[in-house]
């Protein structure tokens, strides 16, 4: 075990990480233009081969845990980073509805299994009593990737056009793999389990997860509908808005993560839910620009602490022999508060303004603090006395 936080092994694997999530958030803006504008494909079309990429994602993590669990975490790490890699530099042959709906759905379970696995391995790597720390500082390239990468890939596609910018996201993806190579941990001895449901889903991680799936129905409200509206009130400042929202979540990771380690996790969960739980309003009921953007800064440090803070819970709940299943069951609970965040304010948009709809999130924030009060801190704490007393 490293002693310090920065060894070779944290920096490579986190550098990796920020590199990939710049690759992935490329295409997010980007995909859907080239799909109606280059290819023809209707904005219904457009839309089914977009969802591809989320059924297979969630689909995947509960199998990619398993693997985690049940082989050498690094093996897995890079071959999916290659596999992942061989996606993007497929998306200039793909042409149809079938071809890139197969294509998206295959990048979404390369994903799935990468972006599972590196948690885990970050959890392995850092010293035990810095872990809350250690991913604090491993979530940030997320939300830094969040931001380059969809002003970087509009910009190469606005100015080169789409071949260019596939060949500039798969330049991206293969430079983290080369980096990936760095994050190499000596191998461990594994005993594997059977490939059985019990051994796909961590019952362990299970209260938390529930907490984070109704958090990030409201944070998946925010990326996806905050620009639509602003449009909708005249704010002019929609990519200010998002970029207070991650300097928010920058300063909350890199400032409160190390307070986990101090023990401090009711009270950060605590700070987490109140910021959002005004925040959500905030931004519901913002009258002028200024209003907007203070509502992405306390979305944005709310979000930002709650994310690190539950995922280094569910990583020192659980045996490190088990991290895979944990972190792949709490990811789940992202990808199907997000879906569901999506569809859920789709479907409302058509009979509320999105204002209240961002006002009535804040009663999932308010039901997901029940659940962590009653449910998911006592849990926490439960076994992590069990887990201290067996010496893990």
């Amino acid at each position: 075990m490293q002693e310090r936080l920065w060894s070779k092994e944290f920096t490579a694997v986190t550098s990796a990480n920020l590199l990939m999530a710049w690759a992935f958030y490329s295409l997010m803006p980007t995909l859907p233009i080239y799909l109606t504008r280059d290819l023809g494909i209707s904005q219904g079309s457009t839309g089914f081969v977009m969802a591809g990429f989320s059924i297979s994602a969630i689909l995947i993590r509960p199998f990619a845990g398993y693997l985690l669990d049940n082989y050498q975490r690094f093996l897995v790490f890079i071959l999916s980073l290659l596999l992942l890699t061989g996606v993007y530099g497929a998306y200039p042959f793909a042409h149809g509805v079938a071809a890139m709906f197969l294509l998206r759905f295959a990048h979404g379970a390369m994903w799935g299994i990468c972006s599972s696995s590196v948690a885990p391995i970050v959890a392995d790597i850092v010293p035990p009593a810095r872990l809350g720390e250690g991913i604090g500082i491993y979530g940030l390239s997320i939300p830094i990737g969040m931001t380059i990468g969809p002003m970087f890939g509009l910009e190469v596609l606005k100015r080169s056009g789409a071949d260019t910018m596939f060949v500039a996201v798969l330049g991206i993806s293969f430079l983290s793999l080369l980096i990936g190579f760095l994050a190499k941990t000596p191998a461990s001895a594994i005993t594997r389990k059977k490939l059985i449901i019990a051994n796909l889903v961590h019952r362990k991680a299970l209260p938390v997860s529930l907490c984070m799936f109704l958090v990030m129905i409201a944070y998946g409200s925010i990326i996806v509908f905050a620009g639509v509206y602003a449009a909708q009130k005249g704010f002019p400042n929609v990519a200010a808005f998002f970029l207070c929202f991650a300097a928010a979540l920058f300063c909350s990771r890199v400032f409160l993560s190390r307070l986990f380690d101090r023990g401090y996790l009711l009270h950060l969960v605590l700070a987490g839910i109140a910021l959002t739980a005004i925040g959500m309003p905030w931004l519901g009921n913002a009258w002028n620009p200024t209003q907007f953007l203070v509502a992405g800064v306390i979305n944005g440090l709310g979000f930002g602490i709650l994310m690190p803070t539950c995922q280094a819970a569910v990583n020192s709940l659980v045996d490190p022999r088990e991290r895979g299943a944990a972190n792949s069951t709490y990811l789940v609970s992202y990808d199907l508060g997000m879906g569901v965040g999506s569809l859920l304010v789709g479907f409302l948009a058509d009979r509320v303004t999105l204002g209240e709809i961002y006002g009535y999130t804040s009663l999932l924030i308010v039901l997901s603090a029940g659940i962590f009060l009653l449910v998911a801190i006592p849990h926490y704490h439960r076994n992590k006395l069990r887990n201290d007393e067996a010496g893990r």
